[in-house]
């Protein structure tokens, strides 16, 4: 109001509010260049490769207000081998995606601090601002309660979101990560989904807790068997967490211990894509990456493709969510015993389907609809009517 043209002072007031923009701009980045080293990628790259379209933080830190997603590493202070910097060096050489060009920004790394509170405290900072920015993150990290930070990220702004994490383990113990969340902060959380875990590795505590909090849960063998319904799992997740101990060790040797069972490479990178195909996703992390077991890189390489699978969603996004357009087909469907219809919507862009409960819009599968439609009740209807009461 102050700014109209019909104000004397209009001039000087527009000068002062783009002052105070630069500013606040000025503020961010100097921020950020305080935690953040300079990186210095290796070799010369192909002008249809990542490594030419990729801005980075080498001699000045990048302008990012023109940017959509920033690539971020953590470093490590207990080997010479950091391995951010490889997934990076294997990243650069992929081919650049054309709606994503001079659109990414490599920030460089964060440097591990003198305790792991110290890395989350400087992580929260950086996430918080990254978001406030509006891009879309992607964290090279070291170890998966790093994870916690880019929550709390939302948890500053007083938001509540959803969380994906994609893990042979469940970390549901106390003082474990998915338990401190669940603990401290479950006011900010609306649905925690649990991906790839192996029953072997979960005790059964875990279990009880994961089946009374109704989270959503989808085993290693329900991927192997149906891929496709992975993505419902992942379709509402603003943060999506990927613990590199999913993938087995013929596929990804590069972890701390050797697992013969998991995820296949092709899998991961499905997984990963679904990821990034979410609307609404924001962070997307990688973790638990030891460089010193990586043979011939393997792992870099594997970790550079699910970023790249990552893109390759984002690239897809259609905005195609319940709430933000009408392109919808809607099927209403009669149950049993007096109970009341569902309403489902399968979408005309991209033929995903959600099923609409006391104004809440739940991803489905068509397989929940058929059984609708004859009248019979899915478990995931079931267990959405145990989250919304």
């Amino acid at each position: 109001i102050i700014c109209t043209p019909r104000n004397p002072l209009a001039p000087v007031m527009a000068k002062i509010t783009i002052s105070l923009l630069y500013f606040c701009k000025l503020r961010i980045y100097l921020m950020l260049e305080e935690y953040l080293s300079k990186i210095s990628p290796k070799g010369d790259y192909n002008p249809y490769q990542l490594g030419t379209s990729v801005s980075y933080y080498s001699d000045n830190f990048p302008d990012l207000s023109s940017k959509k997603i920033a690539l971020i590493g953590i470093t490590r202070d207990d080997g010479p081998l950091q391995g951010c910097d490889l997934i990076r060096d294997e990243f650069y050489k992929l081919v650049t995606h054309t709606h994503l060009e001079n659109s990414i920004v490599d920030i460089g790394n964060l440097p591990a601090g003198e305790t792991p509170a110290d890395t989350h405290a400087a992580l929260l900072g950086i996430a918080s601002e990254l978001k406030n920015m509006g891009l879309v993150t992607i964290l090279m990290g070291t170890h998966i309660d790093q994870g916690e930070s880019l929550f709390k990220s939302y948890v500053a702004s007083n938001k509540a979101v959803e969380i994906s994490l994609i893990s042979s383990y469940l970390p549901l113990l106390e003082y474990q990560l998915l338990h401190r969340i669940c603990s401290n902060y479950s006011d900010h959380l609306t649905t925690l989904n649990v991906l790839a875990f192996q029953a072997p590795f979960i005790p059964t505590k875990a279990i009880d807790t994961l089946q009374n909090l109704n989270f959503g849960h989808y085993r290693l063998g329900s991927i192997k068997n149906n891929m496709e319904d992975a993505e419902l799992y992942l379709r509402n997740a603003a943060i999506t967490l990927f613990d590199l101990n999913a993938i087995k060790h013929s596929d990804s040797p590069g972890k701390k211990e050797a697992q013969p069972n998991g995820l296949t490479n092709d899998e991961a990178c499905q997984l990963a894509r679904y990821a990034g195909l979410s609307d609404v996703s924001s962070f997307f992390g990688l973790f638990e990456y030891y460089p010193e077991h990586d043979l011939q890189n393997v792992t870099a390489k594997l970790a550079a493709q699910l970023i790249w699978y990552y893109l390759d969603g984002f690239t897809a996004r259609t905005n195609d969510l319940p709430n933000k357009h009408d392109d919808f087909l809607k099927y209403r469907c009669d149950l049993k015993d007096n109970q009341l219809p569902i309403l489902f919507l399968k979408s005309k862009r991209t033929n995903r389907w959600w099923m609409q409960l006391e104004n809440h819009h739940i991803p489905c599968s068509y397989a929940d609809y058929q059984k609708a439609a004859a009248g019979e009740l899915s478990e995931r209807y079931l267990d959405a009517l145990k989250k919304l009461h």
